[in-house]
């Protein structure tokens, strides 16, 4: 791990705990909604989390894509949870720098191909869950599309297999959900689900399980 990536990886997620709490209000609350009360539970809950792709994805640069991911996707998750929406400021940002840090990665090491692969999953995930939305209006949104692009692009980086992977861990994990609220008499089988939780956490879960 590298010491100092992992530091200042930290700050920043501390320090993205009110903005992000700001974006979660906005977004799903109201603009005058008071944030700091969920401030200091995003920073630690999104410096957790980076702290441990620090730890376990060993190339900086897409360490940092994912850290990104994790920094507007956290907030993203948590706007879906509550109004089942995906904000596009948030998705287009999310797209727009794992974008950028995986073409300078592609530049640095003169890996393209990876980062063809990253566009090709980013186009594969958008699809299909644009698909679903036109094909079945109610288990999958736009927004689910669009911040697929970013999931599938970081996935589709660290290969096939991880793509693969990243999108049947999400609908799994998505599917658990569903039977425990099911269960627990919380929901009906026309209810819904979010799904952009379920995005962000099988593609960074299986990201950190091959490790990069």
């Amino acid at each position: 791990m590298n010491l100092a990536f992992a530091v200042a990886a930290i700050a920043v997620a501390t320090a993205s705990g009110w903005p992000a709490s700001a974006a979660i209000a906005t977004f799903s609350d109201s603009p005058s909604a008071p944030r700091y009360r969920s401030a200091v539970p995003m920073a630690l809950v999104t410096a957790a989390l980076v702290l441990v792709v620090a730890m376990r994805v060993h190339q900086l640069l897409l360490a940092s894509a994912v850290g990104w991911l994790v920094l507007l996707g956290v907030p993203l998750a948590v706007i879906d949870s509550r109004v089942r929406r995906l904000p596009d400021v948030l998705t287009g940002a999310c797209l727009a720098g794992a974008g950028v840090l995986l073409t300078i990665a592609a530049a640095t090491t003169g890996h393209w191909q990876d980062l063809a692969r990253a566009g090709a999953g980013a186009v594969i995930v958008a699809s299909l869950f644009a698909l679903l939305a036109l094909l079945r209006p109610g288990s999958a949104g736009l927004g689910d599309a669009k911040f697929g692009l970013s999931t599938g692009a970081v996935a589709g980086w660290a290969g096939w297999g991880v793509l693969l992977f990243s999108v049947f861990a999400a609908f799994a994990l998505a599917a658990i959900y569903g039977v425990a609220l099911l269960v627990s008499g919380r929901a009906s089988l026309r209810s819904s689900v979010p799904f952009g939780p379920f995005l962000l956490a099988g593609c960074v879960a299986i990201v950190l399980l091959v490790r990069g």
